[in-house]
């Protein structure tokens, strides 16, 4: 396990500083405008992703330990089709308003959802180092083509990012796919056709729930300011400002997210509850650590600084980072909870706790973005993701007999710690 978080923290370090250079090009060198264009893409598509991992999705991690690799791989597969197609003719009866054509977004969404598959797919068998090159290589090739793209002296705009992102996708789609071929391809379990279809359906349909929930909890208010300003181009301008604001501060959260990618894999694998559960309670207190020193970092900042390194629109996005902070520090906990949750099968409650979180987000967030703009937008995020995380709390005590002393750092969690120190520093 530690040497799967080291590499995967030292990944996740590398694709946040190529997400931090793929996010001064979108809004430096390309403006809010088309800053705020490609956010709604990039949302589409996530959503798109999500329907297809009806079937799976996230849940491979759970499944695959226990049911035949070939049947997953296939209904993901198949199903990742179906919903690309379904998205292509949406949008070409006009159902679904957009500036790509039908075959544009119908490629794009396929090549996500496939990629997503994978990774999943990937994780679900230990294998955390190919998961994360996967990740690498999508967002380092589009960051390479865009800037080849500059120094031909061509135009850096949302035609621009689209070919850039095709490409960056095709590439971690062959690759992911290349390791998906070795090694062991199936589990020790050898479960019916049938079976493993209602379980893959049952589990996958679990967590696509609250997938889609919390995506919209996350990024809701795109549409909410898409639909309250006008024209598109100032809507598409304030959605470009909240969106680098957003980024920003999820930047300190890619350390969370490393931490977790590992923990689930090893809590899926696991058969004692109770030692998923500990190692669970010390990832989110080592979570809400380092997320606090960084947050804190990102507020001391001044505007100048965030108007020097994104251009002169982006000044907003010091005060948006403060709103968005303690949001952002419980979002750190509520990751390790939600993977402790996922890892032993309890996805159910991870899907209450994101439909809770949409609910929240709709009654609070319109009249917030309505009267407050993005600044109301940034303190919905924070009020919504506390209370999501209070909820994942109150079920752990619940269900698991654990309390607010169990949050407090021990000699233990010190431990982990150190070890993981000793063992990458130079």
């Amino acid at each position: 396990m530690i040497r799967n978080l080291i590499h995967t923290l030292s990944s996740r370090f590398l694709i946040s500083l190529f997400n931090l250079a793929l996010l001064f090009i979108t809004t430096k060198w390309m403006g809010a405008e088309n800053k705020g264009e490609i956010s709604v893409l990039v949302l589409n598509l996530s959503i798109a992703a999500i329907f297809s991992g009806l079937f799976g999705g996230p849940s491979l991690v759970y499944l695959i330990p226990r049911y035949a690799f070939r049947v997953l791989f296939i209904l993901n597969y198949a199903w990742s089709a179906i919903t690309a197609v379904l998205l292509a003719s949406l949008i070409s009866g006009g159902l679904i308003p957009s500036t790509l054509g039908g075959m544009d977004r119908f490629i794009l969404a396929l090549l996500e959802s496939l990629v997503g598959a994978n990774t999943m797919m990937l994780l679900g068998r230990e294998r955390v180092k190919d998961h994360n090159l996967t990740q690498i290589i999508k967002v380092l090739l589009t960051v390479i083509l865009l800037l080849v793209m500059r120094s031909m002296g061509e135009v850096l705009n949302f035609e621009a990012f689209v070919s850039s992102y095709r490409i960056g996708l095709f590439g971690a789609f062959l690759f992911s796919l290349f390791q998906l071929r070795g090694g062991n391809r199936g589990s020790h379990a050898t479960g019916s056709i049938y079976e493993t279809i209602r379980s893959a359906l049952r589990y996958g349909s679990w967590v696509q729930v609250g997938n889609i929930a919390q995506l919209f909890n996350y990024r809701l208010s795109f549409f909410f300011l898409e639909f309250l300003i006008h024209p598109p181009e100032k809507a598409f301008i304030r959605i470009g400002i909240y969106s680098a604001s957003l980024q920003v501060a999820e930047a300190v959260w890619q350390f969370a997210r490393s931490v977790s990618t590992v923990q689930y894999a090893k809590v899926s694998n696991l058969s004692n509850k109770e030692e998923g559960l500990s190692i669970s309670l010390t990832l989110t207190k080592v979570n809400a650590v380092v997320t606090t020193i960084g947050v804190a970092i990102l507020c001391l900042l001044p505007s100048s600084v965030y108007e020097q390194i994104f251009g002169l629109e982006f000044g907003e996005v010091r005060s948006h980072v403060i709103f968005l902070a303690p949001g952002v520090i419980a979002l750190s906990m509520s990751n390790a909870f939600s993977h402790f949750f996922a890892g032993v099968g309890s996805h159910r409650i991870n899907a209450f706790s994101s439909i809770i979180g949409l609910t929240l987000t709709i009654v609070i967030g319109y009249p917030s973005i309505q009267y407050y703009g993005t600044a109301g937008a940034a303190l919905t995020a924070s009020v919504v993701y506390m209370l999501q995380t209070w909820y994942q709390f109150h079920m752990l005590k619940r269900d698991h007999s654990i309390g607010l002393s169990d949050l407090l750092i021990r000699k233990v969690d010190l431990v982990l710690v150190k070890e993981v120190w000793r063992k990458i520093k130079p």
